[in-house]
C-alpha cells in the first residue's frame, strides 16, 4: 500500500525552498523605480523562505537601499569576498560577476538565477561553449522591463540568442508573456509574469482616517523627471495651499534633459521659494510611511504614459499605504480604482477644482480606499508570490530530495509515444537515484523483441503509458520482484489489447475517468482496488492568465478533427447565438483535416468537412463569424481571448482542454459523451445545441468567485502535480 505521500509530499522532500541569486544592472546607491524592484525581489522571496543572494555591482557609498532589504538576505560585497579580484574600484564586470556566481554555486549550490541586467547575460553568452559558463546561464531567469516587437530591439536581440540557453524569462505583463512565447515557442510555459508589488497593505482606521482629514496634506514622493511632470506640482503648489493643505516632497534624484541644462537648479530654487517641505532621502518602508500620513498622493504624468499599460509602482505604493492618489484616467489605473474614480485629473489644470469637489468625509474616503485596496491586494509580495511565483520557485525539483537521495532505482518507461507522459518523465529524469531507460515502441505492437527481454532482466519499475503493446508484453513478462504501472486513456477500449494484458501481474492501473474505470471492471475484470482514476494532467497555473477585453463573446474550439469532434455542433451553437446577438464569434484552432492523412483519406471525412465548410461560406449567421486560428502550443495565449469552450465530441476520454479553458476563466460547455458527467461535476452536461446555446445566453456574466471556485476546482481534480505526486509515490514507496 501507499505511504500517503499525495498529502504530505514533503516526507520525501519534494517541496523545498531555493537558493536563489539576485543581480541587476543597477546601483543600490540610490533610490529609483530599478534599485526599489531589486530590493523587493530579494525581499519577497526571502519572506516566502527561499536563501538570497544578492550580489552588488558598484561599490556600496549608500546603504538606504541595502539597510531596506530583510536581513536574511546575504548580500555580496564583490570589494569584500574572496571568490575572484576586483579590477574596478566602483564597477564589477561581466566575467567578475561570472567568477562570483561559479564559485558560490559550487559551495551552495544555486537553483536559481535572476538576473536584471541584458548587457551582462549577452557578455556571458558569448562564452556559452563553456560548460561552466553553460551551466550558470542554464540557471538564469532573465527579467526584461520591456521587450520592443522591432527586430533591432537590443533586448530582443539578446533574447532571440539566450532564449534556449536560459531557464525562464521574466515580464511585467501578460502582453509581453503573449508576445515573448509566440515570438519564441521554446520559451511557452518557462515565461514568468512578475507585477510590480508592494510589501503589505495598511490598513487604515477611521481615527487614521480623520487625523489624515484634520491635517490636510498632499505629497509627491519619486523621482524628480520632467515626464512626471514635477515642475507643475511645484508651481502648483501655492493653489493647492490655498485649499488648506500642506504640500510635501520626497525624492532626491533628478532625471534632467539635454536642451534644460537649468532643471535641477531651477526646482531647487523654486522649492524653497515656495516653502515645500523637502525630504530628499527616505528608505521605501519609510517613504510609504510617510506617504500613509498625507491626504492625498499626486502623481499625475504626461499623457503619453497613458497608452503603457504597466501599472504605477506609485499607485500601488499610494493605496497600500492607505492615501487616496490623484492620478491621470488611464487604462492601467482605471483597472485598479475602476472607472468612476473621483479623483482622476490629466493636467495639473484640474487639480484645484478635483481637490475642491472631493468629499473629504471619513465615510466616503474609506468607502473608496478600500474599493482599491481590495484590488490591490492582488500585487503585495505574498499574493504574487503565492499566485504568479509559488509554482516555479517551489516546483518538484529532485536535486533535493532528502529522504531518497540514497534510494537506486531502475526505472523502464515502455510506449509507443509519451507525449502525454513528457511533463512526469521531465521530473523524473531529475532525480539523482533514479536510472531511466526506454523501450520505444515504432508502433502500438511493434518492438525490438531482444531488446524488450534485456529491459525485463534490467528494470525495478516498469510504467507503460498506453494499454497496448508494450502494456500486454510486460504483463506476461514482468518478474515478481519488479512493479508495473500501466495506464490506459481512452483509444486502447477500441481495441483487443487490454483484454490481453495480464491483470495479476500488475500493481496499478490509471485510467482517464470513472466511466472508463467501471469499463475496464465490467469487460476486463480488472480489480476496482488497482485502478486509480486520474484525468490527464492539465498544467493549470499555466493557464491561468488575464483575459483579454471582450473575450465572453468568444466562442473556442480547440481541435476540430476527426469528425467525431462534431463541428456541426459548434456551428449549430453559433448560428442560435447570433440569431439573438451578433457579438458571438467562433475561434478554432486546430490542424485542418487535410493536413492528417489518415483522416482525409476517408470519403465520409472528406464529404463531412467540404459540407461544413460550405455552410460556413452560405449561412447568414456564420459567414464572417467563424475564424481559423494557426494550430500551434501557444493555447495558453489563446485561451486569454475565448469566453466559452465547446466540448461537443460524440466521445472522448476526459477532454483536458476544458480543464485547461476553465483554469484560464473560460467557461465550458460540455455534450453528454460518456463519462463526461463524472470527469466534469461541477458542469451542466447538456444534449443539444439548442440547450447549449440558451445556457451561454443566459449565463453570459463572468463572475469573479464563481470564476475563482472553477479554476480552484480544476487545480485539486486536474492539476499536473496530482499525476507527478502519484508516479514519485509508486516508485519510492516500496523498498
Amino acid at each position: 500500500m501507499f505511504f500517503g505521500l499525495v498529502n504530505n509530499i514533503e516526507c520525501l522532500g519534494i517541496k523545498y525552498m531555493n537558493n536563489i541569486a539576485v543581480f541587476g544592472d543597477i546601483s543600490a546607491n540610490g533610490i529609483d523605480g530599478s534599485s526599489i524592484w531589486m530590493q523587493s525581489v530579494c525581499n519577497l522571496f526571502s519572506s516566502a523562505g527561499h536563501d538570497v543572494y544578492l550580489i552588488l555591482r558598484d561599490r556600496p557609498t549608500d546603504n538606504t537601499i541595502t539597510n531596506g532589504i530583510d536581513i536574511r538576505v546575504n548580500i555580496i560585497n564583490p570589494w569584500d569576498q574572496s571568490y575572484t579580484e576586483i579590477g574596478s574600484e566602483n564597477t564589477i564586470s561581466p566575467y567578475e560577476l561570472y567568477s562570483i556566481l561559479n564559485a558560490i554555486d559550487k559551495k551552495i549550490h544555486f537553483d536559481n538565477i535572476i538576473m536584471r541586467a541584458p548587457r551582462f547575460v549577452k557578455d556571458m553568452y558569448r562564452n556559452i561553449a563553456n560548460l561552466s559558463y553553460k551551466k550558470i546561464i542554464s540557471k538564469m531567469d532573465i527579467y526584461f522591463a520591456a521587450l520592443s516587437v522591432f527586430e533591432d530591439s537590443y533586448e530582443l536581440t539578446i533574447l532571440n540568442n539566450v532564449h534556449s540557453s536560459i531557464n525562464r524569462l521574466v515580464v511585467q505583463t501578460e502582453q509581453m508573456r503573449d508576445y515573448a512565447e509566440q515570438m519564441f515557442p521554446e520559451l511557452v510555459e518557462r515565461v514568468i509574469v512578475l507585477n510590480p508589488m508592494v510589501p503589505k497593505i495598511i490598513y487604515q482606521d477611521s481615527k487614521a482616517i480623520k487625523n489624515k482629514i484634520k491635517n490636510k496634506s498632499v505629497v509627491y514622493a519619486g523621482k524628480l523627471d520632467v515626464n512626471y511632470l514635477i515642475e507643475d506640482y511645484i508651481d502648483n503648489s501655492l493653489s493647492i495651499s490655498e485649499l488648506g493643505y500642506k504640500v510635501k516632497l520626497i525624492g532626491s534624484k533628478f532625471n534632467t534633459v539635454k536642451d534644460d541644462k537649468g532643471f535641477k537648479n531651477r526646482l531647487e530654487s523654486k522649492i524653497k521659494e515656495k516653502g515645500i517641505q523637502w525630504t530628499k532621502v527616505l528608505g521605501r518602508n519609510e517613504t510609504i510611511n510617510e506617504t500613509s500620513k498625507s491626504t492625498f498622493l499626486i502623481s499625475i504624468r504626461d499623457k503619453k504614459f497613458d497608452t503603457n499599460n504597466e501599472i504605477s509602482t506609485k499607485l500601488l505604493e499610494s493605496i497600500s499605504a492607505g492615501t487616496l492618489p490623484i492620478i491621470n484616467k488611464s487604462r492601467a489605473n482605471m483597472s485598479i480604482v475602476g472607472d468612476n474614480y473621483p479623483l482622476f485629473a490629466d493636467s495639473y489644470s484640474e487639480l484645484y477644482s478635483i481637490i475642491g469637489a472631493f468629499s473629504l468625509t471619513t465615510s466616503n474616503y474609506k468607502k473608496i480606499l478600500n474599493i482599491a485596496q481590495n484590488k490591490v491586494e492582488a500585487y503585495t509580495f505574498k499574493y504574487i508570490y503565492d499566485k504568479q511565483l509559488k509554482f516555479f520557485y517551489e516546483g518538484y525539483n529532485t536535486n533535493k530530495l532528502k529522504n531518497i537521495k540514497e534510494v537506486s532505482r531502475k526505472v523502464l518507461i515502455a510506449s509507443h509515444d509519451n507525449k502525454f507522459l513528457s511533463k512526469v518523465i521531465k521530473e523524473l529524469e531529475g532525480i539523482s537515484g533514479l536510472v531511466i531507460k526506454f523501450d520505444n515502441w515504432s508502433s502500438t505492437l511493434k518492438n525490438d523483441k531482444k531488446y524488450s527481454e534485456r529491459m525485463v532482466e534490467w528494470a525495478d519499475i516498469i510504467i507503460c503509458e498506453w494499454a497496448v503493446g508494450p502494456a500486454v508484453f510486460y504483463s506476461q513478462n514482468k518478474k515478481a520482484n519488479q512493479r508495473l504501472l500501466i495506464r490506459l486513456h481512452r483509444f486502447e477500449i477500441t481495441t483487443n489489447q487490454p483484454s490481453l494484458i495480464n491483470a495479476d501481474n500488475v500493481d496499478y492501473f490509471i485510467v482517464v475517468s470513472d466511466y472508463i474505470k467501471d469499463f475496464c471492471i465490467r469487460n476486463y475484470k480488472w480489480e476496482s482496488e488497482k485502478i486509480k482514476v486520474l484525468p490527464q494532467y492539465a498544467d493549470t497555473l499555466h493557464f491561468n492568465r488575464e483575459k483579454i477585453q471582450g473575450y465572453e463573446y468568444n466562442l473556442g474550439l480547440l481541435g476540430c478533427i476527426p469528425r467525431l469532434k462534431r463541428l456541426d455542433r459548434s456551428l449549430d451553437i453559433l448560428e442560435e447565438l447570433r440569431k439573438t446577438d451578433d457579438r458571438y464569434v467562433l475561434y478554432i484552432k486546430s490542424k485542418m483535416p487535410w493536413d492528417v492523412p489518415f483522416i482525409w483519406n476517408k470519403s465520409e471525412e472528406r464529404e463531412f468537412y467540404f459540407s461544413q465548410l460550405e455552410r460556413i461560406e452560405n449561412s447568414e449567421w456564420l459567414k464572417d463569424a467563424v475564424i481559423f486560428d494557426d494550430y500551434g502550443n501557444d493555447v495558453s495565449v489563446w485561451f486569454r481571448k475565448i469566453g466559452w469552450l465547446l466540448s461537443t465530441s460524440d466521445t472522448e476520454g476526459c477532454h483536458t482542454a476544458v480543464a485547461e479553458a476553465m483554469s484560464s476563466g473560460s467557461k465550458s460547455v460540455i455534450f453528454d459523451w460518456p463519462g463526461s458527467d463524472n470527469v466534469y461535476k461541477l458542469n451542466e452536461i447538456f444534449s443539444s445545441s439548442q440547450q447549449a446555446s440558451k445556457h451561454i445566453l443566459h449565463n453570459n456574466y463572468f463572475e469573479e468567485a464563481s470564476i475563482a471556485l472553477q479554476k480552484s476546482y480544476c487545480f485539486n481534480n486536474f492539476d499536473i502535480s496530482k499525476t507527478i505526486n502519484f508516479y514519485f509515490e509508486f516508485i519510492f514507496s516500496h523498498q
